[in-house]
């Protein structure tokens, strides 16, 4: 939703949530499905995060700022970025 609103979160609105919540419906279903793949790297996982988040958000909606695909490739790129640190987060909690 940082995205969509160009870092100014005062504009942010339900209809923003609610866009935001298909593509996070979206790209979580398309994890669940590769989640039966036989990887066992966390960093492939890591990584189709940032893929799938991206595709999702083409297919919501149109990008509010630079190319066509720049909000999106944005977009995947901090939903990697949080999958990265909640990784980081539940190793050091885990002994």
């Amino acid at each position: 939703m940082i995205c969509m609103v160009q870092g100014d979160l005062s504009v942010l609105t339900l209809s923003h949530a609610y866009t935001a919540s298909h593509t996070g419906i979206i790209a979580g279903i398309a994890l669940v499905v590769t989640s039966f793949l036989p990887y066992k790297n966390v960093w492939i996982g890591i990584f189709l995060t940032g893929v799938f988040t991206s595709i999702a958000d083409i297919m919501v909606h149109p990008s509010h700022f630079g190319t066509e695909f720049t909000e999106s490739i944005i977009t995947g790129i901090g939903a990697m970025g949080l999958a990265i640190l909640f990784h980081k987060l539940l190793r050091k909690q885990i002994p």
